[in-house]
């Protein structure tokens, strides 16, 4: 996966909501910490595009961020149209029931 698609993420919805009305300045490196993660949660689905995901399972391989930071991705992602929330729940850590998401399939043409 080429780098150049977090240049993507830019244009349909900001990858950090900027709630607290952070300063500019600080505004943008979040900006840039979120699309990292975008563009790594969209690797993972990439890397396995036979197989559906819930945020929990996305969270086990990045536990490095919050749960809510890997939600925000995936919803970020799915607007974007790279992933599609699809119809299959499974327990999340909590033990209830999650939705999965899958890597959007290209139509052939």
């Amino acid at each position: 996966m080429e780098n150049t698609q977090l240049n993507l993420f830019l244009t349909k919805r900001p990858a950090f909501f900027n709630t607290t009305n952070l300063p500019h300045s600080e505004l943008k490196v979040r900006e840039l910490k979120a699309d990292s993660q975008n563009a790594k949660i969209l690797e993972c689905f990439a890397n396995n595009p036979n197989i559906d995901f819930t945020p929990c399972e996305i969270w086990q391989r990045f536990k490095q961020w919050p749960l809510t930071s890997i939600r925000r991705s995936i919803t970020t992602l799915t607007d974007s149209g790279y992933l599609v929330k699809t119809s299959v729940k499974r327990p999340g850590i909590y033990g209830e029931l999650n939705y999965t998401w899958t890597l959007k399939r290209k139509a052939n043409v």
